[in-house]
Order: structure tokens, then C-alpha cells, then sequence
């Protein structure tokens, strides 16, 4: 394959990701036909085929392209090199890639409300080891100097739902409060936000 017709395929893969992620998160696996993905990046049914197997095997790529960054992004916080500065780009990182990526965030509140084996699955391959990095980041951290073992969990989970509820409800923020929450200034000042919040919760690694 030219170098030319490699670009122009995957740029059709990640169209076609960009159109499964928005219909996966707003009908679920379930509810979403593979004409309708197809239809949405200017495809039938049957060129779509030419990427991807069939439509598990797309919400899968869907869920490794949005998700196995983040648990990279946490397993780095577990390195003898993290530093509080580090821990605060880490985060930056997370939140430029869930704007990439916003309908990620919607994707994982829907799984959520309807749990059964799909939320099983995500949980088990993907959730799972993203919470047991943290829980280990948070030990590396002085974490323990404010909270007890038993409420590191609970910790993990309240920072996971600031960092993704801003993305999940983004549209309601936006008629809310008439700023759009995922433009240029407002990714900055929810940065800035969680980098306080963060300092708030977590004492930072190098504090005297």
C-alpha cells in the first residue's frame, strides 16, 4: 500500500471510530446498527467491513483507543520518577484526550446506568486495572496522610467522576452556564481547577 493510500485508510478508520464512539455512547452497543455508523462517515455497510470485522469487534477498538491511554497515563504516577509536576501534566494529558475523545466519557455513563455483561466486560478489562494504578499511585503519593486505606477508593472514584462528569455533562454546563465547557478556555480553567483540587486532596509528593 502507497504512503498516500495508507493515510487516506487510516483517516477513514478514525472517521469511522469518531462515528461509532458518538453512537455507542448516545444508543449503546445494542441500539447501534453498523448502517448507521457507515451512513455517518459517508460509507455503506459492506466498506465498512474493509476496517472492521464486524460491530464487537469496532466498540472494542473504540474502547482501546479511548481507554488504554488513560491506563498508560495512570501507570506512569506509579514510576520512582512521578514527581508533583508530572502528576499535574498526567493530568493535563488525561483531560486534552478525553476533549479528543468527549464522547468517551458519555460512553462510559451509559455503560454504567445499564450495567449487565457489557459493563462487566469494560469493567473487567479496562476499569478495573485504571483503579488498581490509581490505588497505587495514591499509595506512592502521601495520600495517607489525610485518608485512611478503606477510603482510597472512594477518593479514586469522586477525582474519576470530576474528570469525566465535565465531559459527560458538558452539554447541560454548556446551557447552563452559556460557556462551552470544551473550548480552548474552558479545557485551561478545568485544568487549573483540578490541579487545585488535586493539591487539596492529595498532599503533594514533594511537601516538606
Amino acid at each position: 500500500m502507497s504512503t498516500a493510500a495508507h493515510t487516506e485508510a487510516k483517516s477513514t478508520r478514525e472517521r469511522i471510530l469518531d462515528a461509532a464512539e458518538h453512537l455507542f455512547a448516545e444508543k449503546g452497543l445494542a441500539g447501534t446498527a453498523v448502517r448507521d455508523i457507515a451512513t455517518g462517515v459517508g460509507l455503506n455497510a459492506a466498506s465498512l467491513y474493509n476496517h472492521f470485522a464486524g460491530k464487537e469487534v469496532l466498540y472494542e477498538a473504540v474502547l482501546e483507543r479511548g481507554l488504554r491511554p488513560i491506563l498508560e497515563l495512570v501507570s506512569e504516577l506509579v514510576s520512582e520518577e512521578a514527581t508533583s509536576d508530572s502528576d499535574e501534566r498526567a493530568l493535563d494529558r488525561l483531560v486534552l484526550h478525553l476533549a479528543r475523545h468527549p464522547n468517551l466519557a458519555k460512553l462510559i455513563q451509559y455503560e454504567a446506568l445499564a450495567g449487565g455483561e457489557r459493563l462487566a466486560r469494560i469493567g473487567g478489562r479496562w476499569l478495573e486495572p485504571i483503579y488498581v494504578r490509581g490505588i497505587e499511585a495514591l499509595n506512592k503519593s502521601k495520600a495517607e496522610e489525610r485518608w485512611t486505606p478503606e477510603e482510597l477508593p472512594l477518593l479514586l472514584i469522586a477525582f474519576q467522576n470530576l474528570v469525566l462528569g465535565y465531559f459527560a455533562m458538558a452539554p447541560l454546563m454548556h446551557q447552563a452556564f452559556g460557556v462551552d465547557p470544551t473550548c480552548e478556555e474552558g479545557l485551561q480553567r478545568q485544568m487549573a481547577f483540578l490541579h487545585k483540587v488535586m493539591r487539596l486532596l492529595v498532599p503533594p509528593r514533594d511537601a516538606a
